[in-house]
């Protein structure tokens, strides 16, 4: 392997160190880290915050039964969440409407030792 090729081996290894330690970081801190915010961003989920804190990205959901989601609460951004029926007030997931019976789910990121 020549030197040329060494360096950007080193180079690649290390900025993916440095981004995984960043969001391991972020993590820890209970906050939503870089991956997640990729993952968002490509599957076209928009960005969430509610009462200040930007909510996990968590995937889709489909929903068949329709009846079992309820609205919880309106964004700051002003987009109407949902909840499953017969949570508690502060639900574990939090769903936002992303075609007919497709949501994007989210939840509020929380430090690991909070949990």
């Amino acid at each position: 392997m020549t030197v040329n090729k060494k360096r950007w081996v080193v180079g690649i290894v290390v900025l993916l160190s440095l981004f995984v330690a960043s969001d391991l970081f972020l993590w820890s801190s209970g906050k939503v880290g870089i991956f997640n915010t990729a993952k968002r961003v490509l599957s076209g989920a928009s960005q969430v915050t509610l009462n200040g804190h930007t909510l996990s990205y968590q995937g889709k959901v489909d929903f068949i039964d329709i009846d079992a989601i309820e609205e919880y609460a309106t964004s700051d951004e002003g987009i109407p969440l949902y909840k499953a029926l017969h949570t508690p007030p502060s639900p574990p997931w939090i769903y936002v409407k992303h075609e007919h019976t497709t949501f994007f789910r989210y939840n509020i990121p929380k430090a690991p030792w909070k949990i």
